[in-house]
């Protein structure tokens, strides 16, 4: 078969997928018409198998077909136009597929792109998405400063915090947009049923004095340990010493509460003797006095719980260690431990409450389990309605530690319950009537489409953007189907790649194919995608990009928007990635200021230099 005829079959394809999913097409809001066509040409396109066809575009001189997701139609069309005057064939009478050309295949993700992101959506300018930490709301200047910066979208996840929070958030954003004459548009994420670890008891408090020691063990400074009388007040100044405030002390100095008056019968020089929670034997020394406690330092390390009591050496002075503010709890796993996740709350030892045990009837014995990002994972023994044992299979070689509220994946199972949860609808109320743009998390089905919509229309905010946000492999799989639904209802849509949980779910080495795959598919829809989790993190956390980031946020800036998450250096980030993403829009052909000059090519002199 020549070239030729295999680019007319392949046409043919696309003509019968267009009379295959005539019904669908049929349901399609209007203004989602062209872009669904070219959806479903892009699917029976890529369901053919034709090996070394690009190879053969490429050796007679032709377009490859590469890159013209957007407008496949009309770019095979021109390709077998341009091959039948070359081999003077006439064009077959065939029907020929509907679709939009390369312009208005742009103009199309343009309009769509502004009718979500709004006027900061502009062609070739990439959007930034901001996570909004809870202070934010409380914070005068945090949210101006990342308007002026270049956020486009300021992110509120309704998992989080409370509707108060977030309708504070929301004030300060519309406020910041009046101020600054710039364009900022609210985006809140409906929390899903997403699966996490339950409550955990308390553990003990513990206070940690630890001495300074150089790499060699030798030590530098001893622990010092300010140690205060429950309830005092005021500040404490010591004869020498400068002013120390009930529960603040130099950054070098642990706070230790304590009770009793035991401390008021010590003098400076004076040792202590007593053993710490470890029950091991330690030694403090009394440094000063003051009316409200008693400076203590140690040159061993020494944890403080509760009630432990030190006892001065040949003398009546002590101190006894004060009720302390419990820690989160945590269980230690290692490999081979069995881990009980139940659906009641529980305390027992060697078991963890879920927070969605609707997805137990689902599992099967042998599936896979992943906790808090891929840190643990273990292998299901057991599973009923009440309760999932798993057998640990990757921990740390010294055991890791779970705690409450920890992200659980079931990368194996197949589960089949709706996105939208009791909690969602209750936070539409807030969210439908003060959002500009919906995130729709754990979204798997067509189905979870239409309920949304269905409580969206019954509360009148049917027009309303949506983002879907793909973060299991069953809804990256059902994407094109998630996107078909969706096009049904003229509001504007959007896709998230939303790269964590999809890299837990689908596997590390999967990741890149699969992320490659979406911003394909949601060219081909015309649909705007958001590039999601771990952008410049390392930035957002400590100040400063690694260079995977760097080239990573590059990457990124294929798609219409970047998702920053919350962290101290948010605002420094959100002008780095403007900056990023800006250098690398001008590389896109369609950008007004593209130019095919490199800068390694302009540098070339004409003398060879050595």
């Amino acid at each position: 078969m020549s070239l030729l005829d295999d680019l007319r079959r392949l046409r043919e394809d696309l003509v019968a997928m267009e009379r295959q999913e005539a019904s669908t097409l049929a349901a399609i809001a209007p203004a989602y018409g062209p872009s669904a066509s070219n959806l479903l040409h892009f699917i029976a396109f890529h369901r053919s198998n034709h090996p070394g066809l690009v190879t053969a575009l490429r050796e007679r001189g032709l377009s490859s077909l590469e890159g013209c997701d957007g407008h496949l139609a009309a770019s095979l069309g021109a390709v077998i136009g341009v091959l039948e005057h070359l081999e003077g064939q006439p064009p077959l009478p065939n029907p020929q597929p509907a679709g939009p050309s390369h312009r208005q295949s742009l103009e199309l993700q343009r309009s769509h792109s502004q009718a979500l992101f709004g006027p900061s959506a502009d062609l070739g300018s990439r959007v930034i998405m901001v996570t909004l930490p809870a202070e934010a709301a409380h914070h005068p200047t945090l949210i101006p400063e990342l308007v002026e910066a270049g956020m486009g979208i300021a992110r509120i996840n309704c998992a989080h915090d409370a509707p108060a929070i977030w309708q504070r958030c929301i004030e300060q954003v519309r406020l910041a947009n009046q101020a600054t004459g710039r364009s900022c548009r609210v985006a809140m994420d409906l929390a899903g049923p997403k699966l996490r670890t339950g409550a955990l008891p308390e553990a003990p408090g513990v206070v940690d004095g630890r001495p300074r020691r150089d790499r060699y063990g030798r030590l530098l400074s001893p622990a010092r340990l300010l140690a205060l009388a429950a309830g005092a007040s005021g500040t404490v100044t010591t004869s020498g010493a400068e002013s120390w405030d009930q529960g603040v002390g130099p950054a070098d100095e642990s706070v230790l509460p304590i009770l009793d008056e035991g401390w008021t019968l010590l003098e400076p020089g004076q040792r202590l003797r007593g053993r710490d929670a470890s029950g091991r034997l330690r030694e403090l020394q009394v440094m000063e006095l003051g009316p409200n406690g008693v400076r203590l330092s140690s040159q061993q390390r020494c944890r403080f719980t509760a009630g432990l009591r030190f006892v001065q050496e040949g003398g009546v002075g002590y101190v006894v260690v004060a009720p302390l503010p419990g820690l989160p709890g945590e269980r230690l796993l290692r490999v081979g431990d069995r881990l009980r996740l139940t659906a009641a709350p529980t305390e027992a030892a060697d078991a963890m409450s879920c927070s969605c045990p609707e997805v137990f009837p689902f599992l099967k014995l042998g599936e896979s389990v992943v906790f808090d990002e891929g840190r643990i994972r273990g292998v299901i023994e057991a599973v009923s309605a009440e309760e999932l044992v798993v057998a640990i299979s990757e921990a740390r070689p010294r055991g890791s530690r779970l705690r409450a509220d920890k992200g659980i994946n079931l990368p194996d199972s197949a589960v089949s319950i709706p996105a939208l949860t009791t909690k969602d609808i209750q936070d539409l109320h807030v969210a439908a009537a003060h959002a500009d743009i919906l995130n729709y998390s754990f979204v798997h089905s067509a189905a979870d489409v239409e309920a949304l919509h269905q409580h969206l229309a019954h509360q009148g905010h049917g027009e309303i953007a949506l983002v879907l946000k793909i973060e299991t492999r069953q809804a990256f799989l059902n994407l094109p189907r998630l996107l078909l639904a969706a096009m049904r209802h003229s509001a504007p849509v959007g896709v998230m790649i939303a790269r964590g949980d999809l890299a837990i779910e689908c596997g590390w080495e999967a990741l890149a194919e699969i992320q490659e795959e979406i911003l394909h598919l949601c060219a081909a829809a015309h649909v705007p995608c958001i590039w999601a989790t771990q952008v410049l993190d390392s930035m957002v956390r400590h100040g400063t990009p690694t260079r995977a980031e760097i080239t990573d946020a590059a990457m990124g800036a294929r798609a219409e928007a970047l998702m920053l998450n919350k962290g101290p250096n948010i605002t420094a980030t959100v002008q780095t990635l403007q900056t990023i993403a800006a250098c690398m829009e001008t590389l896109l052909p369609e950008h007004g200021r593209h130019q095919d000059q490199w800068l390694s090519c302009l540098a070339f002199a004409s003398t060879v230099q050595m």
